[in-house]
């Protein structure tokens, strides 16, 4: 059996973006988001709310995405968090690394950080396997398929391609806006 996650990124970003991820949970196309909490702000407050509703209601999983700031990670790790139990009153279901920036250096605390809390860390592509951490750490065995810049051609391609397993197709939908 095929056990697929659909992330949508970067909730949080944006207004636009949140509309559009909103409506792809509603119609059942992603099961999961990831959410930059330094970009939540008052205007997206009902959007939040209603993001908090469909994860009660089953209808999608919400991780952090981990926008690091600076080189203080395991700082930037914890204060985040506690801003996402903040807003949404519960642990994230998965955390993850908004940015390529500080991948060699942040990627490895997320991971520290995942397997203290318990929580499932996204397995990135293009990183080499001595930077996973595979003892007691919670993530799917593949690296997590990014479908951001990939055709549907190449999607169907890739699913197409898939063998019993677990995996994670990634990816950015929203609408432009021209305030992000």
């Amino acid at each position: 059996m095929i056990k697929l996650i659909i992330n949508a990124d970067d909730f949080g970003y944006s207004y636009l973006f949140n509309k559009m991820i909103l409506d792809l949970i509603e119609e059942k196309s992603v099961t999961s988001t990831s959410v930059i909490v330094d970009f939540i702000d008052k205007k997206q407050k009902e959007q939040v709310r209603k993001l908090i509703s469909l994860s009660k209601n089953g209808f999608v999983s919400i991780g952090l995405h981990i926008d690091f700031k600076n080189i203080n990670f395991r700082d930037e790790i914890e204060r985040q968090f506690h801003k996402f139990k903040n807003i949404f009153e519960f642990k994230p279901s998965h955390i993850d690394i908004h940015k390529i920036t500080y991948l060699e250096e942040g990627y490895p605390m997320i991971q520290k950080f995942c397997k203290e809390k318990e929580i499932p860390c996204k397995t990135l592509s293009g990183l080499g396997k001595e930077s996973i951490i595979n003892d007691g750490l919670i993530t799917t065995k593949k690296p997590t398929f990014s479908g951001t810049h990939k055709s549907f051609n190449e999607i169907k391609k890739w699913l197409k391609s898939l063998k019993n397993g677990f995996y994670a197709i990634n990816l950015h939908p929203g609408y432009y806006d021209s305030n992000s």
